[in-house]
């Protein structure tokens, strides 16, 4: 087994990183883009290269890369899009996950438990959301053991190889705010 940790992607951490951790995370958006996108959002004219740094310069300052502590390999990426602000807190936000398959299982859950803790804490995040096509067999699972729970189902939703696809809504509240009482979130 090997240890699992993440670092945030700040704007002078993107413009210094080293080619092979841009490589990493570029491989794996191309990889898993029939996972991660509709065919809208990676759509463009442009070379998939600069539309994955767009994508990440898009997303800072709520962009991490997992790592594996002992070698320093990129083993996945999260982000969180859709940031709703509340006051001096963050109500919601939508995250996207992805990691190697060389990294799912209890390393993937490690890495995103860490995360959500540092969302719900330095963050102060009230709700995260978390969408999945419905043919993700995957994420159902991973989402229910981070303590997710399923909130809808959307009926073709959105267009995937040019072809209609279901989203699953999966949540998780912040357990230091009661869920029912909005004035804690004042």
């Amino acid at each position: 087994m090997f240890t699992i940790d993440f670092y945030n992607l700040s704007e002078n951490r993107l413009n210094t990183l080293d080619f092979s951790e841009f490589q990493a995370i570029f491989n794996l958006m191309v990889e898993y883009r029939h996972k991660l996108f509709d065919d809208e959002y990676f759509n463009s004219d442009k070379p998939y290269i600069q539309r994955v740094f767009e994508i990440i310069k898009a997303h800072i300052p709520y962009f991490w890369v997992f790592y594996r502590v002992e070698t320093g390999e990129i083993l996945g990426f999260s982000y969180f899009y859709d940031v709703i602000p509340s006051k001096n807190k963050i109500h919601s936000a939508s995250a996207t996950i992805c990691f190697k398959k060389s990294a799912r299982g209890i390393p993937a859950l490690t890495g995103a438990k860490k995360l959500i803790i540092h969302a719900f804490g330095g963050l102060d995040i009230y709700k995260i959301k978390a969408e999945c096509f419905s043919d993700n067999f995957y994420m159902p699972k991973f989402l229910t053991r981070l303590g997710f729970e399923h909130e809808a189902s959307l009926k073709n939703e959105t267009i995937v190889n040019n072809t209609p696809k279901n989203l699953e809504i999966w949540s998780l509240f912040n357990p230091k705010f009661t869920v029912h009482n909005s004035k804690t979130l004042s």
